[in-house]
């Protein structure tokens, strides 16, 4: 799959149509910029560090305390993600986006789901390590960042927003969020994970998914000559009225979902304060469960704000282009 960059035009109207293109491509790569250097500083400073290992182990050990609650519904979560369902999920969204009548789309969400796996076992395997300061439960203290299981529900969430038309991006990317969120919180929750390790599982979807829209994979939301978008737009964002204005899009869902992302970010760096101020190889009770929560507060931090901001890449193509004076002629 390549890139697909817009044509230049001649005159002012052009130049608008290639600016609305262009604008959210761009944005598009920042946020997957932003999300791959996420990773790295989740990784240098979580488990590089001895200070980073210790606090996420102390959050390993407060998760047991959630475990008497919420482990039986977590195991089950654990067991249905497995390499099966995520060949059987990525069919099912392939076939989602060729019933939409959009190959694009179908081999971006396709693709990104393939590039996330892959790129998570390549990251945790390879790429990255984890110092051993014996504070690891593992016989092998082998590196576990990112989380695989958060990166199959992560990127299939991910490619059901990359599917999907402008006008269910906003639900879509609420059921995404839920669904990796939950799946995070239950390797924790089970001590099969550390926090960090899910949050760097998360932005690894993320920034795949922001670069299938960087390289076109809504190219058809995009304004075309005469206000309108391409034919698999679903009559969502993008679309026109009768009289001309942008179709309103579900912009107030996707902002109260990156609101709640990051008001869940400031809660859970409070809480990581507090557990860094009380840091000790043998935490209190209250120690770990603080440590606890502060993990799974940005496991729902990282899960909400990265959906939200993805599925805001389409909110560009509202932009109503200038009116003509007269008739445009085209060299």
């Amino acid at each position: 799959m390549r890139c697909a960059a817009p044509t230049a035009g001649i005159g002012p109207y052009d130049r608008f149509v290639v600016s609305a293109r262009l604008k959210p491509r761009l944005r598009a790569a920042a946020l997957a910029a932003a999300c791959f250097l996420g990773i790295l500083v989740v990784w240098a400073v979580l488990v590089v560090s001895h200070t980073g290992q210790l606090m996420e182990q102390t959050a390993l050990t407060g998760s047991r305390i959630g475990a008497r609650f919420a482990s039986g519904y977590a195991r089950t979560l654990l067991h249905v993600v497995s390499i099966p369902a995520v060949i059987a999920m990525a069919v099912i969204v392939f076939l989602l986006a060729l019933w939409r009548g959009s190959r694009r789309r179908a081999l971006w969400a396709a693709g990104t789901i393939a590039a996330t796996n892959a790129s998570a076992q390549l990251l945790k395997h390879t790429l990255l390590w984890r110092p051993d300061f014996g504070l690891s439960q593992r016989w092998d203290a082998a590196n576990t960042l990112p989380s695989g299981h958060t990166a199959v529900a992560a990127s299939t969430a991910v490619a059901l927003v990359l599917v999907v038309g402008a006008r269910w991006r906003s639900l879509t990317a609420w059921v995404g969020a839920l669904l990796a969120a939950a799946m995070g919180y239950s390797t924790l929750v089970c001590q099969w994970h550390r926090p960090g390790d899910v949050m760097a599982a998360l932005l690894l979807a993320v920034g795949w998914g922001a670069v299938a829209v960087a390289c076109g994979a809504w190219a058809n939301d995009e304004p075309a000559p005469g206000g309108r978008t391409g034919p698999d737009d679903g009559g969502g964002r993008g679309a026109r009225r009768a009289d001309g204005a942008p179709a309103a899009g579900p912009g107030v869902a996707v902002m109260i979902l990156g609101v709640l992302g990051v008001l869940a970010g400031v809660i859970s760096a409070a809480l990581e304060v507090i557990t860094w101020r009380g840091l000790q190889v043998d935490p209190s009770r209250v120690d770990a469960f603080v440590a606890y929560a502060a993990g799974s507060g940005g496991t729902v931090a990282v899960a909400f704000t990265g959906l939200a901001l993805l599925a805001a890449l389409s909110r560009a193509s509202e932009v109503a282009p200038p009116r003509r004076r007269g008739r445009h002629v085209r060299s």
